[in-house]
């Protein structure tokens, strides 16, 4: 009785679904929209991110540069 007992639990465990994996887990970008093609050749074996980091805060540092030659521009023309 007890030989059947086990052999019936283990072909029910055996029976059951599969647990299905967590989904992954999604990372948010990094970086701006514009780089992120940069960042993607991390894939690859570049050092996408660190070239992608350069990117960013030269196009950060020339926004600044731009939003100051406006206000001064804007300053002249009053």
């Amino acid at each position: 009785m007890k030989i059947s007992t086990l052999l019936l639990i283990l072909i029910l465990a055996a029976c059951s679904a599969p647990e299905e994996p967590p989904p992954p887990e999604e990372k948010p970008p990094q970086g701006r929209a514009e780089t992120q093609s940069i960042r993607n050749t991390e894939a690859i074996g570049y050092s996408g991110n660190a070239v992608a980091d350069k990117v960013d805060a030269a196009l950060t540092k020339t926004e600044e540069r731009k939003e100051e030659t406006d206000r001064a521009a804007e300053e002249q023309t009053q």
